[in-house]
């Protein structure tokens, strides 16, 4: 006779499997709410971390720290390899070969991430980013930290549980929070790192157990896989990771060009006004994997889906933009007159380009959907080109609002060149959904009355 412990594991496991899924929408909405919600705390969160670490610490070690940061996030980036976009479109549908794809993405990407840390620190501006060997010795393990942390956000979302990520990233912002404040007598900037790096390493092993105890326990996951030809895999992994290439390579650039052109100092107020931006940002891409896993699950739904997607991200992102012009420059005066001065030019400029990015989100969720990629590829390399001539350009001259310009120059070629394509795309599926309505009306209508039901009514 088993143990009452196991006893109780077993009749939980079997309540849950007895429980209805959720509709496809539903869980949609869920996730989607959860990443909104939980955007907006991380974001006040964030300029809370990086407003105490300017309060805390001299403005030179926050800069220091923010640049280390910055190209450690933009490494683990490039190092995902976009293995992150192709778990949220081929996950659903990878049945009981999801485990083993997991394990071997993501012991590639922490490889990666070692190497790539170590090349920046032969092969980039050490004297500039590092302040002694310490720091050296432990970029490249921050590096992977930081490049797991940011695959599961993506991954979980495959997984149909988008709401981990939200709740990991919830976590993460205040334990680090919690930690500069505590680590504030050092004064250094390793000091600003290590509270970012052990924190997200600690939510990197909760995320990673939980991901692999609801593999063993969904069904979903021991069904005979339906993926495509490794031919189709193939063209859709160099597509979507050149798209993850070249979005991280700005990101990765800007900050070396803001500490280099116009200082360390300065690129302590970028950091904190990017740091409001770019969750606002976070949020609109976050937005896009629950999308797409749910509409790779469930295809019947894609009108249904897109309608809803739609929707949601173009509120989020309108308002978004409001509250990075009236609501965020107030914030930034709790911090420092002087971050208010310099940021709030950036920010009155991210209101206008971030609600231009919808155009782009809404594009690539439909175009990983349907595996066309090509045209999504083209644009961010010349939005990747715009940025950082626009950065190198700008910022000499008017300082970091330079790097606004840039942004905004960026996002509006992009919508220009995918506005037409993503109109059709949209035209043809509310085509369908009409003929779909049509012909469920003409179905009903056919049925002799007793066979009627009140679903069909």
């Amino acid at each position: 006779m088993g143990s009452p412990t196991a006893t109780q594991s077993q009749l939980r496991a079997r309540h849950r499997a007895e429980q209805p899924p959720r509709s496809a929408g539903r869980n949609l909405q869920i996730n989607s709410m959860a990443l909104m919600l939980s955007s907006v705390v991380t974001g006040a969160l964030g300029l809370a971390f990086w407003g105490a670490a300017a309060r805390l610490f001299p403005a030179d070690q926050v800069g220091v720290a923010s640049a280390l940061i910055s190209t450690a996030i933009m490494l683990s980036t490039l190092s995902n390899l976009s293995l992150g976009s192709m778990f949220e479109r081929f996950l659903p549908v990878a049945g009981h070969r999801a485990g083993p794809l997991l394990v071997k993405g993501f012991a590639a990407v922490a490889t990666l991430a070692f190497v790539s840390a170590v090349g920046l620190i032969v092969l980039g501006p050490r004297d500039t980013l590092f302040e002694n060997n310490l720091e050296i010795a432990i970029y490249p393990v921050f590096v992977v930290v930081l490049a797991l942390f940011a695959l599961q956000d993506q991954t979980v979302s495959g997984l149909g549980v988008a709401r981990w990520a939200a709740s990991k990233n919830v976590f993460h912002a205040l334990a680090k929070l919690l930690a500069v404040v505590v680590l504030a007598a050092s004064g250094s900037a390793l000091a600003i790192v290590a509270s970012w790096g052990v924190t997200a390493a600690i939510a990197v092993v909760v995320v990673l157990t939980s991901m692999g105890l609801r593999i063993r326990s969904d069904p979903r996951y021991r069904q005979v896989p339906s993926l495509p030809s490794n031919k189709e895999l193939g063209v859709y992994f160099g597509s979507s990771y050149g798209i993850s290439a070249l979005g991280a390579i700005a990101p990765l650039v800007v900050p070396l060009i803001v500490v280099t052109r116009v200082g360390t100092a300065a690129n302590a107020y970028f950091a904190v006004t990017w740091s409001i931006v770019s969750a606002l940002y976070i949020m609109v891409n976050l937005m896009v994997g629950p999308f797409v896993a749910e509409a790779a699950a469930h295809p019947d739904k894609i009108v249904s889906l897109s309608r809803r997607f739609v929707r949601t991200i173009a509120v989020v992102a309108v308002v978004g933009g409001f509250g990075l012009a009236f609501v965020a420059p107030m914030a930034l005066g709790f911090i420092g007159d002087e971050y208010r001065a310099e940021g709030t030019p950036l920010l009155h400029l991210a209101a206008v380009f971030v609600p231009l990015t919808v155009i782009g989100a809404v594009y690539d969720g439909l175009a990983r959907v349907y595996r066309r990629l090509t045209l999504a590829v083209v644009t961010q390399c010349l939005a990747t080109v715009v940025i950082i001539v626009g950065s190198l350009v700008f910022s000499a001259s008017i300082g970091v609002a330079g790097v606004g310009w840039a942004y905004l120059a960026a996002e509006t070629l992009t919508a220009v060149i995918l506005a037409g394509p993503l109109i059709s795309w949209l035209r043809r599926l509310q085509n369908r959904a009409k003929w779909e309505r049509w012909l469920a009306k003409k179905t009903v209508n056919q049925k002799p009355m007793w066979q009627v039901s009140d679903v069909d009514a």
